[in-house]
């Protein structure tokens, strides 16, 4: 009867008090669902779910004892202490090696498996206080520490005079809480009243370059510009980026003004580049733009970055490299001398080839190896003289009168010799077939039209190269009819048209390397 008596009285002033230690409030937080989450709930021996107590005190290094049921396990936390106790746990004892002993504290409620509850634990030494203000949400410092934004609950003070300064905006507030052994053992609350100091205020707007984070009191407030009110005063910014080193600007808030600041940009972190080049004075732009010194080491911004290297006479390259802080990045850039005579390539181009019956020549081709295989078709221009027909019947009699113009398509092999960095000679064989096609001038049929011979060629292609992928060229060579077809044999026996001949071809030509 005796112990039933005393947990009643415990139960009714909730308020224990053994050399020094005492508990001020025990209650459970319904709507904590810590002992009842994954990642925080804790199981006793048995399996079952534990109790979670978050003992709020201002100390640590205290040890814990729960009696014949045990404790499931201690966590320390930033403002308080977990405690798991196992379901249905009736009583606590609590040490502290300063502090003294809180002896056989029974629970004044019923402790439940999975559930979360609160404890203050007062050590003797002061008393909690809940501080609010009449701005909500006011940034509230306590002796020189920030505490975070009103209200805040059960801090605890020891006793003494206890310096506070709230802010919020324009309106703050610096008031001083007494706490004293003759407080009641309760929670101690106490209101600040904030006042409006906007004569004291000036807008401030903070700019800085690159697009840069400002950084005030700890906590990034803007990126490439900040805009606020501050008191008067001195205050100081960081500006900060990646790959940068932050730096710090002061400056001084006029009241009632506006305060227009430029902030120092932070400090890009660098590295060093160091080109070498074959041959050595080759030029450089940097991202295609700004031309550097590759005769000096070059210190630049960390970032990926492309160099254009180019001299005459050699095929410029372009290589991209990667800025590291603090550290050199080394290269050797070995520039290909231009080939314009080049052993492998395509080509394409135009002529005019001079000859009896001369015309226009389209010609394509590819060197491979300096073996090159080309196709070409002469366009005839310049007509024959006429051609009079007359009938096989032994009458001889006159049919018509016909002038002729020459295409010639031809496949030519040879082989590229480089005689000098621009010029070149490649020997030439060759098959061509050539065609005439008729027009009457006398008379009204039309005689020898699609008369055809083949020839085989003998000659050089000459080419000079003024620029890379540019040939002028001439072609002068013999073709020696090896077939006729018997309307072309009539033509021929009849005029001054022959098979084959002397002939030079000249144009332009341009390839590609492949």
């Amino acid at each position: 009867m005796k112990k039933l008596l005393l947990i009643a009285l415990i139960a009714i002033s909730q308020s224990v008090w053994a050399d020094g230690i005492s508990v001020l409030g025990f209650r459970l937080l319904e709507t904590d669902l810590t002992a009842n989450t994954r990642g925080t709930e804790k199981r006793d021996m048995n399996g079952d779910k534990a109790a979670l107590i978050k003992i709020v005190t201002p100390e640590r290094g205290f040890l814990f004892n729960g009696g014949s049921l045990g404790i499931v396990g201690t966590e320390e936390k930033a403002a308080e202490i977990w405690l798991y106790v196992p379901p249905r746990a009736q009583k606590l004892t609590i040490t502290h090696q300063v502090f003294g002993v809180l002896r056989d504290y029974y629970y004044p409620v019923s402790i439940q498996g999975g559930r979360t509850y609160e404890m203050l634990l007062d050590i003797g030494t002061g008393r909690y206080v809940t501080i609010t203000t009449s701005q909500a949400k006011s940034d509230v410092t306590v002796d020189g520490e920030y505490l975070g934004k009103s209200p805040i609950y059960n801090r605890y003070m020891t006793y003494g005079r206890h310096a506070v300064f709230a802010q919020n905006g324009i309106y703050e507030a610096q008031d001083t809480i007494i706490v004293t052994t003759s407080d009641a053992k309760a929670t101690k609350v106490a209101n600040i009243e904030m006042r409006n100091m906007s004569d004291h205020y000036g807008e401030v707007v903070v700019n800085v370059e690159n697009n840069a984070d400002i950084w005030y009191n700890g906590h990034q407030v803007g990126t490439g510009s900040w805009s606020t009110q501050l008191r008067e005063g001195s205050y100081t910014v960081e500006t900060r980026k990646l790959d940068c080193d932050p730096i710090k600007t002061t400056f001084t808030v006029i009241p009632q003004k506006k305060n227009q600041i430029q902030a120092a940009p932070p400090a890009p972190h660098t590295g060093r580049l160091n080109i070498y080049t074959r041959p050595r004075n080759a030029t450089a732009l940097l991202n295609g733009i700004d031309p550097i010194n590759l005769t000096e080491l070059q210190t630049l911004p960390v970032g990926t970055y492309q160099l254009q290297f180019a001299r005459k006479g050699y095929v410029g390259t372009t290589r991209e490299y990667t800025i590291k802080h603090n550290l050199t990045t080394s290269d050797t850039v070995s520039l290909e001398k231009i080939k314009y005579i080049k052993p492998n390539a395509f080509y394409f181009g135009a002529g005019y080839t001079m000859r009896s019956m001369g015309g226009i020549t389209a010609l394509a081709g590819a060197t491979y190896k300096n073996i090159d295989l080309q196709l070409s078709y002469t366009f005839g221009l310049g007509a024959s003289d006429p051609v009079r027909w007359y009938s096989e019947d032994g009458n001889d009699t006159y049919l018509s009168s016909v002038e002729y113009k020459r295409s010639t398509f031809a496949v030519k092999a040879g082989y590229q010799i480089e005689l000098t960095e621009r010029l070149g000679i490649t020997p030439q064989l060759g098959y061509q077939i050539e065609q005439l096609s008729g027009k009457v001038t006398d008379g009204t049929n039309l005689y020898g039209d699609k008369a055809a011979a083949s020839c085989i060629s003998v000659g050089a292609k000459l080419v000079y190269a003024p620029i890379q992928r540019l040939y002028l060229f001439a072609t002068p060579e013999l073709s020696l009819g090896v077939s006729k077809d018997n309307n072309f044999t009539r033509i021929a026996d009849a005029s001054n048209i022959s098979a084959g001949g002397f002939m030079v071809s000249i144009g332009a030509i341009f390839n590609f390397s492949f």
